[in-house]
């Protein structure tokens, strides 16, 4: 057998062994940020609501927290975070979890949050109206691109989490009908919940 032929082979089982053994080493330890979101805080109270079966079997090993959030100012959110440290491929943008819940993107645009950007959207169903906010954020920053989170979460995983935090999913729904203070969400009640 030639010489580059060994080294090609040799080179090809390497690559095996380590696609192999990458995945199962483990990521270095950090905060479970979603323990850590306050329920309460200046502006606002939240109540933790169950995930449906149907949310556990879709996460599939993602953790998620879902909560009901009331303005002291007035006005009801529906709040969910996502870290798809375990599962990614449960993190995607929630324009086709609602589209799939029978809503319809009547509008949609960019705003800007205090470190980053964030994606509004005014939802129709029927005769009901509602209005949404979404993006992510790896505790630095807030973004709206899914491309940028499966770049940072797979940098993450070939440093085995050293290349910074998993970037978490968050998703605001306003109650059919009810108005809502975006800015206030965003300037007060974000920032108290932990998000910068």
């Amino acid at each position: 057998m030639k010489p580059q032929r060994i080294i090609l082979l040799l080179l090809c089982a390497i690559a095996v062994l380590v696609a192999l053994i990458w995945p199962s080493l483990p990521l270095a330890s950090e905060t479970n940020r979603l323990a850590t979101l306050a329920g309460s805080g200046s502006g606002f109270d939240s109540v933790p609501l169950s995930l449906t079966s149907a949310d556990i079997k879709f996460l599939n090993g993602a953790k998620a927290d879902i909560r009901h959030v009331k303005l002291h100012s007035g006005g009801s959110l529906v709040l969910t975070v996502i870290d798809g440290s375990e599962n990614r491929h449960a993190v995607h943008d929630p324009s086709y979890c609602l589209a799939g819940g029978g809503w319809q993107i009547a509008e949609k645009k960019r705003i800007s949050m205090r470190s980053g950007e964030a994606t509004w959207m005014k939802l129709v169903k029927g005769e009901a109206t509602s209005e949404a906010i979404w993006f992510f954020d790896d505790e630095k920053s807030q973004f709206t691109s899914p491309l940028a989170y499966w770049a940072r979460t797979s940098a993450r995983r070939m440093t085995l989490g050293r290349s910074g935090s998993e970037p978490l999913l968050i998703t605001l729904r306003a109650l059919p009908g009810e108005a809502m203070n975006w800015e206030e969400v965003r300037e007060q009640v974000l920032p108290a919940m932990g998000f910068k």
